[in-house]
Order: structure tokens, then sequence, then C-alpha cells
């Protein structure tokens, strides 16, 4: 049983069971043939247990139209790649910003790899790829689309906060086979469907600086003051500015 918070919510993961307050709470995986699409090469399960890939706990805490969810990515090859998520878009906030949905994470165990990229009008891509480790807190601007992967030795447990009420945009990462780099032992490799215009890699604690919030603990910061993140419904708030 790992512990993930004593407070304000006892929340605790036994394997891929996800408990609070004591009570389980109920999942979603994605599974490979779902990922088989989005992936640098086809992946034949070898066991039972191949056909699962990672696990997603939404709405474990919810407040002011968002939502605190986790998310369990065993640490694991997929073919020569290491395990990721699908990857989406966000559509456009309904504020008078014209920007998309952003959302913000947090790295509770193990460390990852965020590839960010963001759509030019002559369809080639701008990618930011941020470097987490356990505690960090990753900042996802409006308009980048979003892969994680767990590049590190151990079970990557990660936490988020997002608007609760649009759907996530996934025809971009389907129609190319993922995102425009894959992160492979050898290192990052390029997705040869894009064509990548400017290419970035920091830290997460670096490039959350430019935005001027601080947060060392986002369930904590969002149970005791959620309109610190009223941005994720109006981004105009933080990043119109």
């Amino acid at each position: 049983m790992t512990e993930l918070y004593r407070e304000p919510l006892k929340i605790e993961l036994d394997g891929a069971r996800l408990h609070v307050n004591g009570a389980p709470h109920p999942s979603s995986v994605r599974k490979l043939g779902q990922m088989q699409e989005v992936l640098m090469q086809h992946v034949e399960p070898k066991s039972e247990e191949d056909f699962n890939t990672y696990w997603m706990y939404r709405k474990v805490f919810f407040s002011h139209n968002i939502r605190f969810d986790i998310t369990l990515l065993p640490a694991r090859m997929l073919g020569g790649e290491y395990m990721k998520t699908y990857g989406h878009y966000h559509p456009k906030a309904q504020d008078e910003s014209g920007l998309g949905y952003p959302e913000i994470y947090q790295v509770l165990k193990g460390k990852a790899i965020f590839v960010l990229q963001e759509k030019n009008k002559d369809g080639s891509v701008n990618v930011t790829v941020q470097d987490a480790n356990e505690g960090d807190i990753v900042m996802m601007p409006p308009g980048n689309g979003h892969v994680t992967v767990n590049n590190g030795m151990e079970n990557l447990i990660l936490s988020n906060l997002v608007y609760d009420n649009f759907e996530s945009e996934y025809e971009d990462y389907k129609l190319y086979r993922g995102a425009a780099f894959y992160a492979t032992e050898e290192g990052l490799k390029q997705n040869t469907e894009y064509l990548v215009k400017k290419f970035s890699r920091t830290t997460a604690s670096e490039f959350i600086k430019k935005y001027g919030i601080t947060v060392k603990d986002l369930l904590k910061e969002f149970h005791s003051n959620p309109e610190k993140f009223a941005f994720l419904e109006k981004p105009g708030l933080l990043f119109g500015r």
C-alpha cells in the first residue's frame, strides 16, 4: 500500500486500486489495443497483464467545476518506448480570452517527461519538453497538446487539476501516430509524421516560472483555496495578462 496523502484526504494506492478515506475509488484503464495507434511500433502482448497500460482515477476531489485526478503509469516499456499516456489537446475555453483550457500536474512519485506541442498555422508544431521529478509542479499552457512519459525505474504517480466540463481532443495523436517525439532508451526520437518548427527542453520547475504562479502541493492548496485555480476554467485570468 502506497500512502499518497494523509490529509486533507487519506489517499492510498494498493497496486492499481485507489482508496480515498478508506473507500475504493473507481478507475478507468487505457488498454494496449487503444494505445497501438499512437505507438512508434506495434507491441504484441506477452501476458494478460500487458493488456492494461495505465490507470486514471478521476474526480478524487471536486470543487468549483475543477476536478483533482490521479494517474498511475507503471515502469514498463511499450516496444521501444517508455510507458506513456495517449496524448490529447484541450478545446478553447468559454471565457473571452479565446485561449484553450490549461491543466496543471504534480509528480507524486517517480519522474517524468512531458512532451508539449503547439500547432502553427502552417501545420508544423512547436515542441517543448519538460523534465519533472518527484514533487515538481508541471504546467500545460493553453493550446498545448501533451503526452506524459514514465522514463524512470519505478511507477509514476501523477495528480492533476483540470476544468471538468469539456471533452479532450485526441484526433491529431491518432492521425499522426502519437506525439511529435517518442521517448526511447536511446533518447527522444522525432516522429516523422510531424514537421517540427521549434524545439526546446527545460525543467518543469523552470518552465512554470514564466507564469508567475507558485504551487507546492496541488491537493492541499486546491482544497483550502480553490479560487487560486480559477484560471483552469477562465485561462485569461493567468495567461491573458
